[in-house]
């Protein structure tokens, strides 16, 4: 079975109607209607997306920003319900993903790589994956022999091709400079 992936988020209800307001963790909201969606419990959830920032008659879009949408969830008619949803986190399964070209990759392949370092040597492993908006970061768990010196055995590094010059997501690797 594929890895589930956390891809949204249900923020609140939105208007009268049994509307939701989603914040989407990904590059396109639009693509959620075509991925089968569903909660920690293995619920499923089925929406339609009703207004986002780019949509032309998109009223509220002053008040929506790129990773958020209104959406309209199969059988949830009313706001009560519609609040009730507040929260819940909504995945997908990574087979749902479009395949990458050569040399790209989804953010969520670096978690579970072998960390190199220049000699090929493994010194650790990717066990997460953050971005706040000011850039992406890679937390490594590094192997107790490997620890850098003045570094946790957690250590957090920005994404950039000076700490990690090579990607090799089929090999399983990436190499810390």
């Amino acid at each position: 079975m594929s890895t589930p992936i956390l891809i949204a988020k249900i923020l609140s209800a939105n208007g009268i109607k049994g509307e939701v307001k989603i914040a989407y963790f990904g590059d396109n909201y639009k693509n959620l209607e075509k991925y089968s969606l569903f909660d920690k419990n293995q619920k499923p959830y089925s929406l339609k997306i009703i207004k986002g920032k780019n949509d032309p008659n998109n009223i509220y879009k002053k008040n929506l920003k790129d990773q958020f949408f209104v959406a309209k969830i199969a059988d949830i008619n009313d706001r009560d319900t519609a609040e009730s949803l507040a929260g819940i986190e909504l995945f997908t399964l990574r087979e749902n993903f479009s395949k990458t070209k050569k040399n790209e990759f989804y953010v969520v392949d670096l978690i579970g790589l072998k960390v190199l370092n220049l000699q090929k040597i493994e010194i650790g492993k990717v066990i997460n994956v953050f971005d706040y908006g000011a850039g992406t970061l890679i937390e490594v768990d590094f192997l107790q022999d490997f620890i850098p010196q003045n570094f946790q055995k957690i250590a957090n590094f920005p994404f950039k091709n000076q700490f990690f010059p090579t990607v090799d997501i089929e090999a399983g690797y990436i190499v810390l400079e």
